[in-house]
């Protein structure tokens, strides 16, 4: 059954956030980046600050009210953090990665992983992507 699961999620990985999204039926305000009070020309969703390079300067480009950073599967893959911590061992157990000692570097390694698998699926290594701003 395990073997199955793994191959269901591997060829549908939408199966896994709605699994995930199912045991949190509390509905929650919110969670994540407040508009920004000097929102960057740069900026749609009002959700971005401002970055030092060009390549940094990237958006969702989409309205306030549909921001990535506002989806309800945002707040499940990113910043729950039982989610963020069974990513993490999913890695040091499957793949024998070391943990990282720093817990705040670790999520936000962790959260990015899970925003370029949630958004672009698996990338092979060294493929690195960079994600909107407002993540």
């Amino acid at each position: 059954m395990r073997e199955t699961l793994i191959r269901v999620v591997e060829e549908n990985p939408e199966y896994l956030f709605a699994i995930l999204g199912s045991s949190n039926k509390e509905p929650q305000q919110p969670k994540g980046p407040m508009p920004s009070q000097s929102q960057p020309s740069w900026c749609v969703c009002t959700f971005c600050n401002e970055m030092l390079t060009q390549r940094e300067r990237l958006c969702c480009q989409k309205d306030p009210e549909s921001c990535i950073s506002r989806l309800s599967d945002f707040r499940v893959l990113l910043l729950d953090e039982a989610v963020l911590a069974v990513a993490r061992l999913y890695r040091q157990d499957i793949l024998a990665m070391p943990e990282d000692e720093d817990r705040d570097r670790a999520n936000r390694h962790t959260a990015y992983r899970q925003f370029v698998l949630w958004h672009y699926g698996r990338l092979g290594a060294g493929d690195g992507r960079v994600i909107p701003n407002c993540v």
